[in-house]
């Protein structure tokens, strides 16, 4: 019989054949909702040849190759029991490795916690074989499901952009995978980019993250008062833009960047203004989005009063008093931030984003993109040590390290050392050869490879043959760039017209209305924790005492739909360690259950506290 009739079991030796079966008609119909050029791509796909076998549970299994693709007895618990003990409780993203029947893709959906799951299939046949072999319909009909198939397994990085995936779990299907191991060992090596990137992103939130909410704070006023950057959408349209980093290749492009500016806006990331003004050019935008204090220290004693600046919220609260021709703010990365700046009724709140892949040169280049420039050029990203330098020479990092300079340990011994602490790996080079560089430097890499690799992101090349080479970004000349026709004139025509836009109607009450919900939830929660903490305690005594636990156990689970319904839970849920550090291990009893639940309670109440005391003391200017 031919698979998916629908009817009766599958018998031994039944075979995956053409793409007519019913179940394979009906499971596209289906996923042609939430995923239309991948139901497009399938149905004029052949099948793989699974062999369908029924198990003794009565379920299907599935044989290609000789091999058994699933349990022949429990393919269902089998699933349910794989990814069980795959995904960290933290999970919310599950990358399953291979399709086979989609009894994998079910339990990762019904996993707690889980809200996106990726499917990464090497070959479009076998993902048809899988929807031709079974009624697939409820995983189908999931909005959290989505799929990587064939082609380059690095795109497993821009479906894990696209979902701003955060905590991510891998479910590896063994008998799958052996069909086409090269490719999934190469997304393996690309997911483990990406989590690399997510450990590097929880440890400077560990280092950072209080500092990122008092700078939220003591701006809070001026983000109630500042235009943010969907105002600014489109802005540059048709107009070439060139972004300008502060690596080493940036002096090549300094004595050109008069004759540049006649014809591109410039876009300057903050460590790259000291080297601009050595030359007498401002850029037209400049971008701070770093809340340390010492990334201010880049631009606190330049004066770039002709550019436009693009800031993050959460920036050193001299850098938005600061003199330019117009502020404008980005969608904060921080719950405080978003917190305090809710989005206009009716706007849609991705358009006020800025892209952010761990360097300040990744939202430059997305700051063109939204701007609508026709293409981009970059100078100085090189991510890379070329000649074994690691920035322009103008900037306060090499000048820093010259003042530091003796005769006995110059600024080349300090530069050496900078160098040779890091595990530094040669690859290949822009305009060929190889340049010198590292596990950061390729984490950035990757995200301009993702974002190159949108529709919707324009013509990108580099200006120096000795950076970092990125898949999707070409190569430009100078002499390319100088044969374009001068174009200021109407650069400073969009300027102006910059300079006019203007915070939403009714952004000023609204925001300091959200502010005092704020303050009045995190009350609520540090209230509410503090029952908790309570109730654990009493339940733990009671347990001991061998009395009634049940209004202890009813008062928490009180509490925790309270705490769960409220809208500042994300804000306080920042100040909390990741959540198996937060949980401990699994407990033995129920001791030990409600003695985890009292410290959690108490942290909770801890952060909700210090949020709020930070907000109390630095609110609004009324």
């Amino acid at each position: 019989m031919s698979l998916g009739s629908g009817e009766g079991p599958a018998g031994e030796g039944s075979r995956a054949g053409g793409a007519g079966g019913g179940w394979l008609e009906a499971n596209l119909e289906l996923l042609a909702r939430n995923r239309p050029g991948l139901a497009r791509l399938l149905g004029s796909t052949v099948p793989e040849p699974y062999e369908l076998l029924r198990t003794r549970k009565g379920q299907l299994s599935a044989r290609a190759g000789g091999r058994l693709l699933h349990s022949a007895y429990d393919p269902v618990g089998e699933a349910a029991r794989l990814v069980g003990a795959s995904l960290p409780p933290e999970a919310e993203t599950a990358v399953l490795l291979g399709a086979g029947l989609g009894y994998a893709i079910e339990a990762a959906l019904a996993a707690p916690g889980i809200v996106s799951v990726i499917v990464c299939e090497a070959e479009a046949g076998r993902l048809a074989a899988m929807l031709a072999s079974r009624d697939l319909g409820a995983a189908l009909s999931d909005p959290r499901l989505s799929f990587v198939v064939g082609g380059d397994p690095g795109a497993i990085l821009l479906a894990l952009d696209e979902l701003r995936a955060r905590s991510v779990g891998l479910v590896s299907q063994r008998a799958l995978e052996s069909a086409d191991e090269a490719w999934y060992a190469a997304l393996r090596s690309a997911l483990g980019r990406f989590l690399a990137k997510a450990s590097i992103n929880e440890n400077t939130l560990k280092r950072f993250g209080r500092l990122w909410v008092r700078n939220l704070a003591r701006n809070a006023a001026a983000m109630a008062r500042l235009p943010g950057i969907r105002e600014l959408e489109g802005a540059c349209a048709g107009l070439p833009a060139l972004v300008l980093a502060a690596g080493p290749s940036l002096d090549e492009a300094l004595p050109l960047l008069g004759e540049l500016r006649e014809r591109m806006v410039l876009i300057a990331v903050d460590t790259a203004l000291r080297s601009l003004l050595t030359v007498g050019v401002e850029p037209d935008f400049l971008l701070v989005v770093d809340p340390q204090y010492w990334n201010w220290r880049h631009v606190a004693d330049l004066a770039s009063a002709k550019s436009c600046l693009v800031s993050e919220p959460a920036v050193w609260p001299a850098v938005l008093r600061a003199r330019h021709r117009a502020t404008f703010l980005s969608a904060s990365l921080f719950p405080l931030g978003r917190a305090l700046s809710p989005p206009s009724p009716g706007l849609d709140e991705e358009r006020a984003r800025l892209g952010a892949g761990g360097s300040v040169a990744t939202s430059a280049w997305d700051l063109a993109r939204h701007l609508g420039a026709s293409s981009v050029c970059l100078a100085g990203l090189d991510l890379g040590y070329p000649d074994g330098h690691t920035h322009a020479r103008a900037s306060l990092f090499e000048q820093r390290a010259l003042l530091a300079g003796r005769r006995i340990a110059p600024a080349a011994t300090a530069q050496a050392s900078a160098l040779f602490g890091l595990p530094l790996r040669s690859l290949p080079a822009t305009g060929g050869g190889s340049i010198l560089s590292d596990e950061r430097m390729c984490l950035y890499a990757w995200w301009f490879e993702a974002r190159l690799a949108r529709p919707d992101s324009p013509p990108t090349r580099s200006l120096s043959k000795r950076s970092l080479a990125i898949p999707g970004m070409g190569l430009a000349t100078f002499e390319e760039l100088l044969a374009e026709p001068a174009r200021r004139g109407e650069i400073e025509k969009r300027l102006k017209d910059c300079e006019s836009l203007g915070i939403p109607e009714g952004n000023v009450p609204r925001a300091a209305l959200a502010l005092d919900r704020l303050v009045a939830d995190l009350r609520r929660i540090g209230e509410l924790a503090e029952e908790g903490e309570a109730a654990a305690a009493k339940a733990l005594s009671a347990l001991t005492e061998g009395v009634e636990l049940r209004p202890y156990l009813e008062g928490l689970d009180r509490v925790d739909r309270a705490l769960h319904q409220s809208e500042a839970r994300e804000v306080v849920s920042f100040f909390l360690p990741p959540l198996p550090e937060l949980l401990g291990t699994r407990p033995r009893d129920l001791a030990e259950s409600l003695a985890s639940s009292r410290s959690l309670y108490a942290k909770v109440r801890a952060s909700a506290q210090e949020h709020g005391e930070i907000l109390e003391l630095l609110a609004f200017e009324r």
